[in-house]
């Protein structure tokens, strides 16, 4: 009960800022999804704010200590946290996803016109972005507060991204392919193929490889969450 009540606190708080947030949003991602090419920006982003909203709130008001003034224990305070983190980034995922489909109900011959973009599956798949972006982000929250914690996760986001592209020319490079950087010209014409490549294999194993990933965030969620608890609770606030 005590983490519900404090998920509930988190409502409250935002409650004049989702007032203006959520009207605002609506009429991003309506626009956005007449662009697909660009929607799921807009639609990580608001179920991003949605989900680390009450952080921010948090840090601004420094509301921190008096929460934890309150009888219940560390533990709850962090429980509360994910599940409102969670709750966030499902409602705002979800919210976006039923507006695109009504925007592209109204503007196109229904599914014809829609985007796999504004699909189901791909929110599923902007879901594991954020999900992921949260296990990573709330043990660093946890462990150094709010602003230590965005640079720390900007500079973890950097390295995995520097990490990935080299991992990405290693595989191509064995595969035969020419690097994007090295040989751009010649990489232009190789594109197209090893894009339907990647396409035919995939589609096959599309429901296996969503699956697994989401799941994997959810995983990865609860391992963060157990990090979280022990590092909020051997803290000295």
């Amino acid at each position: 009960m005590a983490t519900l009540s404090l998920v509930w606190k988190d409502v409250a708080a935002a409650q004049r800022l989702l007032w203006l947030v959520i009207p605002l949003a609506a009429v991003q991602l309506a626009v956005m999804a007449l662009v697909p090419e660009i929607y799921p920006l807009a639609a990580i982003t608001f179920a991003a704010l949605l989900a680390f909203g009450s952080i921010a709130i948090e840090e601004a008001q420094r509301t921190e200590l008096l929460w934890n003034s309150l009888p219940v224990s560390r533990g709850e305070f962090v429980a509360a946290r994910y599940l409102t983190t969670l709750l966030g980034m499902l409602a705002g995922l979800a919210f976006a996803w039923a507006l695109a489909q009504a925007v592209t109900r109204l503007t196109s011959s229904g599914a014809e016109g829609s985007s796999s973009l504004l699909s189901l599956n791909a929110h599923a798949v902007f879901f594991g972005f954020v999900a992921f972006s949260a296990a990573v982000y709330l043990p660093l929250y946890f462990r150094y507060g709010a602003g230590r914690a965005l640079l720390l996760f900007l500079a973890i986001s950097v390295v995995a991204l520097i990490v990935v592209s080299q991992l990405i020319s290693t595989i191509l490079a064995a595969k035969g392919y020419p690097s994007p950087i090295s040989d751009p010209e010649v990489w232009g014409a190789a594109a197209p193929r090893l894009m339907r490549e990647v396409v035919g294999w995939a589609e096959p194993r599309f429901g296996l490889l969503l699956g697994s990933f989401v799941g994997s965030a959810v995983s990865a969620m609860g391992v963060s969450l157990l990090i979280s608890r022990r590092l909020y609770e051997a803290r000295d606030l």
